[in-house]
């Protein structure tokens, strides 16, 4: 744990060290270890990464921070993990999800930029070992054949769209922790949307309309309900094996109840 002497060091990069007036550590976040360090006049988030550095996901944010979509870095020390980002008031999305959200996701998603693709199997083959996986790793392989003969909608994709990632305010639904960022397929995107604010049949079809008119058909998005169950599935899968590999039972339970109703239905 570092220690408020410690911190006002660390943020006396970007900062003058008298003008802090409070630091404390964010609770909300499980890959990384977050501050809050306020001055009079404004708030920073301070990062430490635990595992890799995000440099496509922090490229990304200096350019769409611009656009109102995210908060922008202001200071970044790759040599010891740690990044400094102006912060965002408010708390992590409880209403509905936004007209101006989706048309903010398609932005994010048009971000001119290829990485490598994510490899959704890949992922997953960290968790071949749980009872999650186990449990369903006929409908996970049945579900990868299917998307293989889908058109794949390529996109620059956060690839973390949990509730906590992002941050609602009286002006709108913002964007944060952009660590996984990397290219993939729209529709896993859209997936952990429909996932993380639990929408019903009628709902998710209504996502995948207003993200077709979003993007203005410019990138050949089609909406298929067929398509959304599969990464529906995989991002199911991904999250609870991340929370039971951690013993974080709270998190995990709600999605389980996802996961059963979702293979009931298909």
């Amino acid at each position: 744990m570092i220690e408020h002497t410690e911190l006002v060091k660390i943020c006396s990069a970007f900062v003058e060290p008298t003008s802090i007036v409070s630091s404390e550590r964010l609770l909300n976040g499980f890959s990384n270890d977050n501050f809050l360090i306020r001055t009079e006049q404004q708030g920073y988030l301070l990062k430490c990464y635990k595992s890799h550095w995000p440099n496509a996901g922090l490229e990304a944010q200096h350019f769409l921070s611009d656009f109102n979509i995210c908060p922008a870095p202001i200071w970044l020390d790759k040599e010891n993990g740690r990044a400094v980002f102006n912060y965002i008031e408010g708390k992590s999305a409880q209403s509905d999800i936004t007209l101006s959200f989706i048309n903010k996701l398609a932005q994010v998603h048009k971000y001119n930029v290829s990485t490598a693709i994510m490899d959704i199997a890949k992922e997953l083959q960290f968790y071949q070992s749980t009872d999650v996986y186990i449990q369903y790793k006929p409908q996970i392989e049945q579900a990868f054949k299917a998307v293989a003969t889908m058109q794949f909608n390529e996109g620059f994709c956060h690839n973390d769209l949990v509730k906590d990632n992002i941050i609602e305010n009286a002006s709108g639904m913002y964007l944060i922790d952009f660590e996984y960022a990397q290219t993939n397929d729209v529709y896993f995107d859209l997936a952990a949307l429909a996932v993380s604010f639990n929408l019903n049949e009628q709902n998710r079809l209504a996502l995948l309309n207003s993200y077709k008119d979003c993007t203005k058909q410019e990138c050949g998005f089609y909406v298929s309900m067929e398509k959304l169950d599969c990464y529906r599935l995989f991002f199911l899968i991904l999250c609870i094996g991340w929370y039971e590999q951690r013993d974080i039972s709270t998190k995990s339970v709600g999605l389980r109840a996802q996961l059963t109703k979702l293979l009931s239905n298909l």
